[in-house]
């Protein structure tokens, strides 16, 4: 009997250096990067199930169902430029680009991008004795997310 496949032969990498950008179009002629982003949350959530169970049978059974709407919230340390710039964006239709990190791609390719369309709302975090003032930026995903590994549009 064949061994079964395994991915050992690569280790996983870290999120340093992940990147989050805006567009108002969907190639992405017009990125501007999201900066200082704290962490960038699951842009995705696995599908509802769908139950059934039957009379004759001692157990249920379910499906996947909808991927329910949801939001992406994004804690951005805050500048001044950049909160400016946010608040501008509101409510835009556009679309969202997530760039990995170079270095998860073998030597040659491109790395994951996940994109999707959406708008954002910035508001303000707590403020509290000796933390950094960030701003919360909460994505409202209007379409499934895509990943891609073409070539990201020049933006850096």
């Amino acid at each position: 009997m064949a061994e079964p496949k395994t991915f050992y032969d690569e280790m996983p990498d870290v999120s340093t250096l992940s990147k989050l950008y805006f567009s108002e179009t969907k190639e992405g002629t017009d990125l501007t990067q999201i900066c200082l982003t704290e962490s960038i949350p699951a842009l995705e959530e696995a599908p509802e199930q769908i139950t059934g169970s039957a009379v004759d049978i001692d157990y249920e059974f379910s499906r996947p169902g909808k991927v329910k709407a949801g939001t992406i919230e994004v804690p951005v340390y805050y500048t001044h430029k950049q909160h400016k710039w946010l608040k501008e964006i509101e409510r835009k239709d556009g679309y969202f680009f997530v760039k990995y990190p170079d270095n998860t791609a073998p030597q040659g390719e491109n790395p994951l991008v996940k994109k999707f369309q959406g708008s954002l709302v910035t508001v303000g975090d707590e403020l509290s004795d000796e933390e950094w003032i960030k701003d919360i930026v909460t994505i409202y995903r209007t379409s499934k997310v895509e990943d891609s590994y073409e070539k990201f549009p020049s933006a850096e």
